[in-house]
């Protein structure tokens, strides 16, 4: 095990009041896939059967951690839905190696202030660390969410063709036995994929869509970034961005996940949150940023990126000259406070570079964008 990882275990990992219940064969694994449970009673034996169906020899070096949560006060329906879920993976027979960890039962929950997918995620991925190595590779999906057969091989194959320390996994929701659903949802993808493509077009690292069910890592760099965000809601945005910032985020073309499609309200800005917005009239059309918008971060990170050995004030003069308003939001992002410190800070344009895109992140990135689009003509 790395010193990394190590670190990250004796310092910052949440490894009680939860526990594994299960007994695991092996020590190590290359593959871990960490799949958050809550109220999917009816849903996740697709997605085991789909891990089921995934290269036999790989899945030898296969652990499938299930995390079957909810907090102190969620709805009697769902609590007992989890009840029946942890009941149902106690007793079916699988050859995978699944280990389930129960965030659900009395004394067990997840604290009211913390539950979410987060947090749940974060818990199994945590637990999951301790048998992995460096080069171990986590799958995060979803209780939801059905696997391509052949997901752990290509994943394999782009992993070590790319050196991949973090990616996102190509994804289309499944279909729905709504027609309008599934037109909105098309929609929904091409505006995300769009969205990615556009941002990536214009020099910035963080051009890739954040969905959970698709994040792919090192174990080692899951433990570099200080691991996954405690959040209810967009950890998968934040981890991805501090992935970012440590190694890069790679994206991968083909479609290996599939989604649930279904409406619902509860994670916030995901699709299924998405997909109640467009039953209340939401156009996803409206979710767009400008072409206006997307100029200006191009330009803006021209600009910035050459400033090496600029002074704030020349800085600011060429911004002012491209756009009054572009100078105007910069100062508002605080880059009085940062400027000299990021420069003083790095010993070559190398550096320069790193730590200017971890000031003007991923969360600056879409700032900006939707600051830009109130100028749409």
């Amino acid at each position: 095990m790395s010193q990394i990882i190590q670190k990250y275990l004796k310092k910052r990992a949440i490894l009680s009041p939860w526990k594994f219940t299960s007994t695991l064969k092996s020590s190590r694994y290359k593959y871990i896939f960490v799949i958050p449970a809550y109220a999917e009673l009816e849903e996740l034996p697709q997605t085991i059967q789909s891990i089921e169906q995934q290269n036999q020899k790989l899945l030898e070096e296969t652990l499938t951690v299930i995390v079957v949560n909810n907090g102190k006060g969620s709805p009697r329906d769902d609590v007992c839905n989890n009840q029946e879920t942890l009941k149902w993976l106690s007793h079916f027979n699988t050859s995978l190696e699944i280990a389930i960890v129960d965030a659900s039962s009395t004394g067990m929950e997840i604290p009211k202030k913390h539950v979410g997918v987060g947090i749940a995620r974060k818990i199994g991925m945590d637990f999951a660390l301790q048998f992995a190595v460096a080069d171990s590779l986590f799958c995060c999906t979803d209780a939801d969410t059905i696997l391509e057969s052949n997901y752990l091989e290509d994943v394999t194959l782009f992993q070590k063709k790319h050196n991949a320390k973090a990616m996102v996994v190509g994804f289309s929701h499944q279909k729905s036995e709504n027609e309008n659903t599934n037109f909105a949802i098309k929609e929904y993808e091409t505006f995300l994929f769009e969205t990615a493509s556009k941002i990536m077009k214009t020099g910035s690292p963080y051009g890739y869509v954040s969905l959970g069910s698709a994040i792919v890592c090192t174990a080692e760099t899951y433990a570099s970034v200080g691991g996954m965000p405690k959040r209810k809601a967009t950890e998968d945005f934040y981890f991805l961005q501090e992935c970012a910032k440590f190694c890069g985020v790679h994206s991968m073309d083909k479609k290996l996940v599939h989604p649930s499609s279904r409406i619902s309200d509860r994670v916030y800005l995901g699709t299924g949150f998405r997909m109640q917005q467009v039953s209340s009239g939401l156009s996803i059309s409206e979710l767009y940023y400008s072409d206006e918008a997307f100029i200006l971060l191009q330009k803006w990170l021209i600009i910035g990126l050459n400033g090496y050995k600029q002074k704030l004030d020349e800085l600011l003069l060429i911004t002012k000259q491209v756009s009054p308003k572009l100078t105007q939001f910069i100062l508002r992002e605080n880059i009085e406070d940062i400027w000299d410190g990021i420069q003083t800070s790095s010993p070559s344009i190398h550096h320069f570079y790193q730590q200017f895109h971890r000031w003007f992140d991923g969360l600056k990135t879409i700032r900006l964008l939707k600051h830009f689009s109130k100028f749409r003509n």
